[in-house]
């Protein structure tokens, strides 16, 4: 019996199983470097971002960003959902997929203003409710620092 264990457990490990939750969601938003710092540059929306249900587009237009900012596929969306965590996703809808087609917030959700496309930001998903789109907006890691908050890939 111990020896089937034993093999089971090979059979498995080499066919590359895995017993993580975590499932990686493919996109059709192309993969895009991105790094925003929101801290002391950006006080309004560093105070914005303090509180749950709240979000900042990035590029901020007519805004002077740092060099080393990178804006993802079609810009970036950092939000604090419901719960009051710091989350972050690409503006680009993933129906229309081109960095010019960005979704419009209005928290708790992102309107494509081309497709209709509605996705849900409350919980940090991004999920598509309706329209179109069958897969969620591109995210990002996200982390919230004392002092800065700052999004990732």
């Amino acid at each position: 019996m111990k020896k089937i264990i034993f093999y089971l457990t090979v059979i498995l490990f080499l066919s590359g199983f895995s017993f993580s939750c975590e499932k990686e969601i493919r996109s059709s938003i192309p993969n895009a470097k991105v790094f925003i710092r929101v801290d002391n540059l950006f006080p309004i929306e560093f105070t914005r971002l303090q509180n749950p249900n709240s979000a900042v587009s990035f590029p901020i237009p007519g805004a002077v960003h740092p060099a080393d900012f990178e804006f993802g596929f079609g810009g970036v969306l950092i939000y604090r959902d419901l719960d009051g965590k710091i989350r972050s996703c690409d503006l680009a809808c993933p129906v229309e997929a081109l960095p010019t087609v960005r979704v419009e917030v209005n928290m708790p959700f992102a309107v494509c203003p081309v497709c209709d496309s509605k996705f849900d930001l409350s919980w940090g998903f991004a999920a598509p409710v309706s329209g179109p789109a069958r897969e969620p907006l591109r995210r990002y890691y996200a982390t919230d620092r004392a002092t800065s908050i700052v999004a990732s890939n």
